[in-house]
């Protein structure tokens, strides 16, 4: 290897994952090549190979790391809020700027196809997540037994989704985007104020 290549003895799999992610932001992820990305690194394709045998494989680390980045995302949201409806509304815009602002990333993350590895995603999406579902589940504790937190941040999610989905087809423009957020959020159960 000679001194001008980018990768020198260090974690070959993570620098292929370094390599990977500004090709799917601004190409998506149909241009991934793992033969490109060995060039980029400065190894063979074999040497990739052993960390990613397939094109899948390196989709589905990629997934596990945007949804450990939107994780930290909704985690920051949560944080930076004072009670129950605050947060409802800042998971909703943390969530829309993530989703709308790495669509390509986004689009990779939810076409994970459940198969031979695809456990780790799973599991980082349900860690992503569990902020939300957390935030449901301490402001509707005082709610009639019949309101379920989980089919609630499930609904949430959901409308998150279609609207993030309106803003990256060019259905609705990002300065739409807060005054839905507010009807949005307007939609879901009061809940309770507080920690």
């Amino acid at each position: 290897m000679t001194s001008d290549r980018p990768y020198h003895h260090g974690n070959l799999r993570q620098a292929v994952l370094e390599q990977a992610t500004p090709v799917v932001r601004d190409r998506g992820a149909s241009e991934l090549s793992l033969r490109e990305l060995a060039a980029a690194v400065g190894v063979s394709h074999a040497a990739v190979r052993r960390h990613f045998p397939d094109r899948r494989q390196l989709h589905d680390a990629l997934a596990v790391e945007g949804f450990a980045l939107l994780g930290t995302r909704l985690r920051d949201a949560v944080d930076a809020a004072p009670d129950y409806r605050a947060r409802i509304r800042s998971l909703a815009r943390a969530y829309l700027d993530f989703v709308t602002s790495e669509a390509n990333l986004a689009e990779l993350m939810f076409a994970h196809k459940h198969g031979e590895g695809g456990e780790a995603v799973s599991t980082a999406a349900e860690s992503a997540f569990a902020p939300m579902l957390l935030v449901f589940e301490q402001g509707l504790a005082d709610e009639p037994p019949g309101t379920s937190p989980q089919r609630t941040a499930l609904i949430f999610l959901a409308t998150l989704q279609g609207l993030a989905g309106l803003v990256n087809c060019g259905m609705i423009t990002a300065d739409q985007l807060g005054g839905l957020i507010d009807e949005a959020v307007a939609q879901f159960p009061q809940g309770r104020d507080g920690r």
